[in-house]
């Protein structure tokens, strides 16, 4: 065989597995409009978000989405791969993970299966699915280009841990699934980032599936919360070189939760909060990543600055409705 038959050989394989994967997830990947409207709301009489998702309980009828997708919309329009229109309902939307779970009741739907996104390596192939016009089921393929990466999500809080690819995502795509070689969902298609050279981002398959746990169970995201409003800003050089701190900001703490978390432990208006469990909080984001390591019930070790002093409390973490820190 020579060289280019070999190579010509290699690529054909490549091409057949690319499209025996497509042809196994294709029934699981819907089109998803949301809008807002009244009792007689319909596709096209208000104003609407699409994008895609993908089915993950055939049975109970929930499909994973994007929270950019279906925005702050009850009901749903879905179109399945093979075009049929079915109306749902989304049961959960949170946008500080840019996440959604909708519900539709539907009978002979496929489910995608989930992947491990943890045995991700640089380098994987993988490929991303959408159904952007509701009527054909789209793909491009590629590799795991990142892990570990970073976003500023719709409500302004950090999305972290996500999968970088260079498997385009066009437009409709968003909620998609991200797929391994076994055709199963390692990640959930969350942003194609075009001004900086085509940079593509999914929610990691052991972010989403946590999420959609909550999201079925609760209607929402029970994060472990402090119940305070605040902002980065710089802490005195004084008070820095006095207390031998590790960082030269913190977070200032503008407003408290009444009966909060935080307000139980003593933390006030006025207070910078420099450091929670030992690590340096300089903003919010790195506020929100000890939160996340947290569960309602747990305690967290919080140290503070108010006047010159520098105190310690004891936070012990809820989740209350309130969307604060």
């Amino acid at each position: 065989m020579t060289d280019l038959a070999s190579a010509q050989a290699t690529l054909e394989a490549y091409s057949q597995a690319i499209q025996a994967v497509v042809k196994a997830v294709a029934p699981t990947v819907v089109r998803v409009q949301a809008g807002r409207g009244g009792p007689e709301w319909h596709p096209g009489r208000a104003r609407t978000n699409h994008g895609s998702g993908v089915i993950i309980d055939a049975q109970a009828g929930y499909i994973a989405t994007n929270f950019h997708v279906v925005r702050n919309a009850k009901r749903a329009y879905v179109h399945l791969h093979d075009g049929t229109p079915v109306k749902g309902e989304v049961i959960g939307a949170d946008a500080e993970a840019d996440f959604a779970v909708v519900r539709v009741q539907a009978d002979n739907l496929a489910a995608a299966s989930w992947g491990d996104s943890d045995r991700l390596q640089v380098g994987h192939t993988v490929i991303a699915l959408g159904n952007p016009d509701g009527d054909r089921v789209v793909a491009t393929a590629g590799i795991v280009s990142a892990l570990g990466q970073s976003l500023r999500g719709p409500a302004g809080r950090l999305l972290e841990g996500l999968i970088q690819t260079d498997a385009i995502f066009n437009p409709g795509m968003s909620g998609g699934p991200l797929v391994n070689s076994a055709g199963q969902v390692v990640g959930i298609n969350t942003a194609s980032l075009v001004e900086a050279q085509g940079i593509n981002l999914a929610i990691s398959s052991a972010t989403a599936q946590a999420l959609a746990r909550d999201l079925i169970a609760f209607g929402e995201i029970r994060r472990p919360r402090l119940g305070i409003a605040g902002e980065r800003q710089r802490i005195y050089a004084g008070l820095v070189r006095h207390h031998k701190l590790q960082q030269t900001h913190g977070v200032f703490v503008h407003e408290v939760q009444e009966n909060g978390p935080a307000h139980r432990a003593g933390i006030s208006a006025g207070d910078i909060l420099v450091s929670a469990e030992d690590t340096p909080v300089e903003g919010l984001d790195d506020l929100h990543r000890v939160l996340s390591s947290k569960q309602a019930g747990d305690t967290m070790a919080v140290r503070l600055l108010r006047d010159l002093d520098l105190l310690e409390v004891t936070v012990t973490l809820d989740t209350p409705e309130t969307r604060t820190a």
